[in-house]
């Protein structure tokens, strides 16, 4: 068995341009080379936003003076829809199916997959533990001992009802044994907790991004989400400060952080 206290996150795709067809969409329509405006260094995902945005008024090359300025003013005048033609993809893995119940809210500009308890086996037991239990709060030890016993517990449950099934389901119900095993942990399953760690992959807009970091990354929100939030943050503003760079972090006395936007709501 296996105990997790904190998530590990992977940022596994991000926008690239094709800039020679970016070249030939400006010759056919008769539009002056590529400005370097436009090229935002290593930051394709804020160049996308720009191609993208002037795009409606084809003004290529004119108006505000660079990217960061132009950026800015799509956040600050909440013009969010050109946002949403830029997505990145994560690996999440160390979080609570708890969290993940959460986090699939999240609909408009996500997409999903995720570890299923009905092919995966769960007989080794991985298990998160909620923050407020963490080992470095000394004070909820008695309280951590509860929440182990519980899924120590839990996990040999998982492991007798499995067993069980496999002796008394008759195999002849069953076309093939890849459906006899779904079977078998799909019913064991529901003896497993929220803290069950899980696996899921990740895509989302940079609006839709944005929305999730300021929602779960609010004191409000639940601490294990909320941490996970932060922690997506902090790669989005490695990988394109432009679109994340005014959300600002704060420390909290209890030791958790929040996070909060410049510009809200973009």
């Amino acid at each position: 068995m296996v105990f997790k206290e904190n998530p590990s996150v992977y940022l596994v795709t991000k926008p690239a341009i094709n800039w020679s067809q970016i070249a030939n969409f400006f010759i056919d329509e008769n539009v002056p080379p590529i400005p370097d405006s436009v090229r935002a260094g290593n930051d394709e995902s804020a160049a996308v936003i720009e191609i993208s945005a002037r795009m409606c008024y084809m003004s290529y090359g004119r108006g505000r003076r660079d990217i960061t300025d132009f950026i800015n003013n799509l956040l600050s005048s909440k013009d969010g829809s050109v946002f949403e033609h830029v997505n990145y993809g994560f690996i999440i893995t160390g979080v609570s199916r708890s969290l993940t119940h959460e986090l699939v809210r999240h609909r408009a500009g996500f997409a999903y997959s995720q570890r299923s308890q009905r092919y995966v086996d769960e007989t080794e037991g991985t298990f998160v533990i909620p923050p407020a239990l963490s080992t470095t709060r000394d004070a909820t030890e008695a309280a951590r001992k509860v929440l182990d016993d519980a899924l120590i517990h839990a996990s040999e449950s998982y492991v007798e009802l499995v067993n069980a099934l496999e002796k008394s389901l008759p195999k002849s119900i069953f076309e093939t044994n890849t459906d006899r095993r779904k079977a078998i942990r799909q019913a064991a399953r529901s003896v497993l907790p929220n803290a069950t760690e899980t696996k899921i992959f990740v895509t989302a807009n940079v609006r839709a991004l944005r929305h999730f970091i300021e929602m779960r990354g609010a004191i409000f929100a639940d601490w294990e989400i909320r941490f996970l939030a932060i922690e997506i943050l902090k790669l989005l503003q490695e990988e394109a400060p432009l679109l994340f760079g005014d959300f600002v972090v704060e420390d909290l006395g209890d030791g958790t952080q929040i996070t909060y936007p410049k510009y809200s709501k973009v």
